[in-house]
């Protein structure tokens, strides 16, 4: 029997299988456990606060710690294998200055998105769920990791970002947003009748939509054109459904508009032209 053989070294070598086995599934074990645990604790059921965060920040939180806790278990697990084949860990890495400076110089990168996305957890610039516009990027937020915020835009695609590269965030899910919708008006139309017929819009789409905290109210006229008057009407919507109340808006006006006999500015300069080409 060759030496490699023996019983003594099979016994050796089946022992060390079986803790590195050990090892492997302990950690394992470890992540999930931890990863039921947060998901009990940070994200209970929807629409019930965590602890006081709302559902958006818990989730934050929630990801993010096991981000943290999964690269400490992965990096003890990697030294107690190292351990298994009797290797010093601490001589490693006590005689890896030169290839630790080397690499830490070259990981710039990455310390800056650590310390730029823990700057974004702490001052809550944006949580998982919220959407935003980084860059020329625009989605929802589906993860914020320790390195990387994961964004899913309009069509679907995962947008991986690294923390380091963020340098300015707009946010349209904080507060309320706001609807806009102006209205050109010729000169030829009564201005009174107008602004009462945006009003009877503003008080139909303001009884109808709950996605309108506030309003719609006419401004009034904010510009003077060389053919036009132009009309504004505002409403404060709840976040990402600006969109949805000025298209009723515009609805609502031109069925007015129709039943008024008021025509758009463009139609009236079209018959002026017609009119004095005839002459």
């Amino acid at each position: 029997m060759p030496m490699l053989l023996t019983p003594d070294f099979l016994l050796l070598a089946g022992n060390k299988i079986m803790r590195i086995i050990g090892i492997l599934l302990v950690a394992a074990i470890i992540l999930r456990l931890f990863s039921l645990a947060v998901n009990r604790v940070f994200i209970p059921n929807v629409g019930i606060k965590a602890f006081h965060f709302d559902e958006k920040r818990a989730r934050t939180f929630g990801g993010l710690l096991q981000s943290i806790v999964r690269y400490v278990i992965y990096f003890i697990t990697i030294v107690m294998l190292l351990q298994e084949f009797k290797i010093d860990t601490t001589s490693i890495v006590a005689g890896a200055g030169i290839i630790g400076l080397a690499i830490g110089v070259g990981a710039q990168s990455l310390i800056r998105d650590f310390v730029t996305g823990f700057f974004i957890v702490l001052e809550n610039q944006f949580a998982v769920g919220d959407y935003i516009v980084s860059g020329d990027m625009a989605g929802t937020v589906e993860d914020i990791g320790l390195r990387v915020t994961k964004l899913r835009d309009g069509n679907g695609v995962l947008h991986i970002i690294p923390h380091g590269v963020i340098s300015k965030v707009s946010n349209y899910t904080r507060g309320h947003m706001q609807a806009v919708v102006n209205i050109p008006v010729s000169y030829e139309a009564d201005i009174t009748n107008v602004l009462s017929l945006l009003d009877q819009a503003c008080v139909a789409i303001g009884k109808d939509m709950i996605e309108v905290i506030e309003g719609p109210t006419v401004v009034g006229v904010v510009d003077l054109r060389s053919q036009e008057v132009v009309v504004r009407v505002v409403a404060k919507t709840v976040p990402l459904e600006q969109g949805k109340v000025e298209n009723a808006l515009r609805y609502k006006i031109k069925s007015l508009f129709d039943e008024a006999h008021i025509l758009p500015p463009v139609q009236i300069v079209r018959g002026l032209k017609e009119g004095e080409s005839k002459c």
